[in-house]
């Protein structure tokens, strides 16, 4: 491994030491842990937005009517089941 430096505010740094102590782990452990949580999303992503593009490319989409449509009914039904303040 190798090191590298980062600058955090003081508030920043206080949740770091606080998280790591709770875990009992190191800041560079928990640092560590988020920053490759972080790239497992941003992976996660970029997949679907591959995966949409292709859907798109082979013309499987959904009319921007019929989506507003549903989601209208959606709402309209969660609108009939709430109580009403």
């Amino acid at each position: 491994m190798r090191n590298i430096s980062i600058r955090l505010d003081d508030a920043t740094r206080e949740k770091l030491d606080v998280l790591a102590q709770s875990q009992d782990r190191s800041r560079s452990w928990v640092v560590n842990d988020a920053i490759q949580a972080y790239f497992d999303h941003q992976d996660w992503i970029v997949e679907a937005i591959k995966v949409g593009i292709a859907d798109a490319e082979a013309g499987r989409l959904v009319p921007h009517e019929d989506v507003m449509a549903e989601l209208n009914e959606v709402i309209e039904a969660a609108r009939l089941k709430s109580p009403t303040p």
